[in-house]
């Protein structure tokens, strides 16, 4: 499992494969190719170059060894992993809509922000 970090560097979430789990490891949504899905079936936005981008294109959070986006924050030791819920059925997925030029900049939407739209 592989920490998610947001842009103060601060653990938000965690990618097992291609599932997105919150700190607490409930599932909250899954990579479809690059598109990031909720498990109600919304386009989220993408992961990207280890940057998970919101549909501008900027910035929300990213992975260990991300490149190709804003300047990182040297990101905080992870907590231990949480044992994994459940997965939920997978919804399918919508068709991504275009998507934003990834930009070096961090967006104003925040992880929390991101899953709760």
């Amino acid at each position: 499992m592989e920490a998610i970090f947001d842009r103060a560097g601060r653990t938000v979430g965690w990618l097992q494969d291609d599932r997105i789990l919150n700190r607490d490891g409930r599932h909250i949504g899954f990579l479809a190719n690059e598109s990031i899905v909720d498990y109600s079936g919304r386009h989220l936005g993408v992961l990207h170059g280890g940057f998970v981008r919101d549909h501008a294109g900027h910035a929300v959070a990213f992975t260990p060894g991300a490149s190709g986006g804003p300047l990182l924050p040297l990101p905080e030791l992870p907590p231990l992993a949480p044992l994994p819920s459940l997965a939920p059925l997978k919804p399918l997925a919508p068709l991504a809509p275009l998507p934003g030029l990834p930009s070096l900049s961090w967006s104003n939407t925040s992880w929390d922000q991101l899953f709760s739209r």
